[in-house]
């Protein structure tokens, strides 16, 4: 049977283990298998979904099920896995647009009456007025009011092209330009550069049990405390706390000009602060539901390393996703710290 598995070119030993495990030779079983073990060495994918396609394949293994059925389900989990990162990153951008949308309709509204009532200040300074010196004032004061809103507008739409809808902390966007400036810093200074990725804990357990809408208060919820703690870190000299919603019930937090040590103890501080917090539940009406609910994060931390030669930011964001899939592992509620869990 081995041979029919020489086109792969893979070692004997895992060879010996599809054979062994029972996987039909001459099978697609046997490539499908034989790709997601390869792709799972890939830098693009995740520590989570490296582990959630290795659970797949012993899964199938264990099962010994190699029907067209199974082969049509594990081809459908496994894509699920690959494209889950996408969808929510693509969720996310839906729900920002759809804001940027109706923020812009409401702003059109308003300035088409601002634009309405300047035509008629213009209309009737020049009926009302007999010097040409002050028609010329009234109408240059309405002109710049409307020139002064337009551009607080533009202000406000690139404001909201870099903040979180839902928790008004940064977003993806604002943290990727942050951090690629911070990168730079680090490699002209030689400072070190710490990250966080904080990940809520059973959080679909979270939706399904009180819904979304009480899922939603509970990001915001810890989106707060991130606010709360980057306020303490804005008075530390040189030193920086740039916390970003990542997407879905995960955040991130850059830690310019801070080591591993002490970002460390940031996360564990963290963690205990959110953890500390007592949630409540109201309803529409602001009554009380439930109240005691505790919510907590599991925690990775990893910082740039002076032997990284490239990818910089690409590794750090990967060792500190690592740390917090493993602390996930480990029990949750914790933090974990790079090359240490």
């Amino acid at each position: 049977m081995t041979e029919h598995y020489a086109d792969f070119f893979c070692s004997r030993d895992v060879v010996l283990s599809l054979v062994k495990a029972g996987v039909p030779a001459n099978s697609k079983w046997g490539a499908l298998i034989l790709y997601m073990r390869s792709i799972t060495e890939y830098d693009y994918l995740s520590a989570e979904q490296k582990q959630q396609m290795q659970d797949l394949v012993m899964q199938v293994i264990r099962e010994r099920d190699y029907s067209e059925t199974r082969f049509k389900e594990f081809v459908r989990r496994q894509e699920q896995i690959l494209y889950k990162p996408w969808n929510k990153k693509l969720e996310e951008a839906f729900r920002e647009t759809v804001g940027l949308i109706e923020h812009i309709r409401s702003q059109n509204i308003q300035r088409a009456k601002e634009v309405k009532d300047l035509r008629e200040t213009t209309i009737n300074t020049v009926r009302d007025q007999n010097a040409l010196e002050d028609i010329v004032v009234e109408i240059r004061a309405a002109f710049e009011k409307v020139i002064w809103q337009l551009e607080a507008d533009a202000r406000d739409l690139v404001e909201m092209s870099y903040t979180d809808q839902l928790t008004k902390l940064n977003n993806r966007r604002a943290f990727d330009r942050y951090f690629r400036a911070t990168l730079t810093e680090h490699v002209v200074t030689g400072k070190p550069m710490s990250l966080m990725f904080l990940d809520i804990d059973h959080f679909k357990a979270f939706n399904d049990s009180y819904g979304h809408r009480i899922g939603d208060q509970a990001l915001v919820t810890v989106a707060g405390k991130l606010m709360g703690f980057a306020h303490k870190y804005s008075t530390m000299p040189n030193r920086s706390f740039f916390p970003a919603r990542f997407g879905g019930e995960e955040f991130i937090v850059a830690l310019p000009g801070v080591g591993l040590e002490e970002a460390k103890e940031d996360a564990e501080s963290l963690r205990n602060i959110i953890e500390e917090y007592n949630f409540i539940i109201r309803d529409h009406n602001g009554q009380v539901l439930q109240k005691g609910i505790k919510i907590t994060v599991s925690v990775g931390v990893a910082t740039l390393r002076p032997e990284w030669t490239a990818s910089h930011g690409e590794r750090l964001l990967d060792e500190a996703d690592r740390a917090m899939y493993r602390a996930k592992n480990q029990g949750r509620n914790q933090v974990c710290v790079m090359d240490e869990c």
